[in-house]
């Protein structure tokens, strides 16, 4: 006489598939238009926020996902292994939980990876912030001539490495006024970030207050959830660009001084003088951006930066 079988647990992880697929993800599924919501994750220095939103978009899809494959093993049960359907009820209804579980941990598939492969390189600003504050527009600062100590001015010419007498040099062969010391730092030469002719045209052609030097780039998603969205350090490649920029006024310079050499900047604030890494997202309607700005599409932000673990 053949053994009656018996619903138990084991029995129904038994006809189980080895893995499940719980949400199918499309290519076009990304965080493209969500970059609000890495800038909280860059904010917070912390991966929760995109947890909890993933959680709240595909968690209804996955719940219906079980719910099927719940369905697919009660009839199993009772048109293949000829179990009483009400038995099998019964059964499944008391270890509900367990056998959700059991599915849940058979899911092969990564929502949020997916949606972080599917994602754009993201334009990024990363801003020198000093303790002078900023620098105006050219008309604005040529008016009672340029100065290199305890200026923003002065800051920036240091950031990009320049020799400080050669800016003096090439302000006053362009009628510009020069005051104060402009030290030969003739260790710098050869080593600049970018040329002074660059640095000129961009110094000139600065339209707006409220000016930092800004470099761009792009950034990888992956890259930034793999460092815990906590970055301490950033290169600038060789061959994107930097200038000035007013997010507060919408406006600032060409933006295109060419960086002749990788540039490393360590994102700290120490005593309001560091470098600040920021997406090129509007947060407000105070708050502007290259892109907006200069009617530029992601291409204008040159190669991937690469931040260093």
């Amino acid at each position: 006489m053949e053994e009656q079988k018996t619903l138990t647990l084991d029995f129904i992880k038994s006809l189980m598939e080895p893995t499940y697929t719980l949400v199918w993800m499309d290519y076009n599924d990304n965080l493209d238009n969500h970059r609000g919501l890495v800038q909280k994750c860059l904010d917070d220095k912390s991966r929760e926020h995109l947890w909890e939103k993933v959680d709240v978009w595909y968690s209804d899809a996955e719940w219906e996902a079980v719910k099927e494959i719940i369905a697919k093993l009660k009839e199993e049960c009772v048109v293949f292994n000829d179990f009483e359907e009400e038995e099998v009820d019964t059964f499944f209804d008391e270890h509900e939980d367990e056998i959700r579980d059991e599915i849940y941990s058979r899911n092969d598939s990564d929502v949020l990876a997916e949606l972080i492969r599917h994602t754009d390189d993201i334009p990024v600003r990363v801003e020198m912030l000093s303790n002078y504050d900023c620098i105006n527009s050219n008309w604005f600062e040529s008016q009672g001539g340029y100065s290199y100590e305890e200026s923003y001015f002065g800051d920036m010419i240091d950031s990009l490495n320049l020799n400080p007498a050669k800016v003096k040099k090439l302000l006053l062969e362009h009628g510009y006024e020069a005051h104060g010391r402009f030290p030969n730092r003739k260790s710098r030469d050869g080593k600049e970030q970018v040329s002074y002719e660059q640095f000129y045209e961009e110094l000139i052609n600065s339209c707006c207050g409220a000016n930092l030097l800004t470099y761009t780039g792009k950034v990888n998603l992956k890259e930034l959830y793999n460092a815990g969205f906590s970055l301490k350090e950033v290169i600038i490649p060789k061959g994107n660009c930097c200038g000035l920029f007013s997010s507060t006024y919408g406006g600032g310079s060409l933006l295109e001084m060419e960086l002749k050499q990788d540039v490393r900047l360590k994102l700290e604030v120490k005593d309001y003088h560091g470098f600040r890494f920021r997406l090129d997202e509007e947060r407000s309607k105070y708050d502007y951006s290259v892109r907006h700005v200069y009617g530029v599409d992601d291409s204008f932000f040159g190669e991937t930066v690469r931040i260093v673990s």
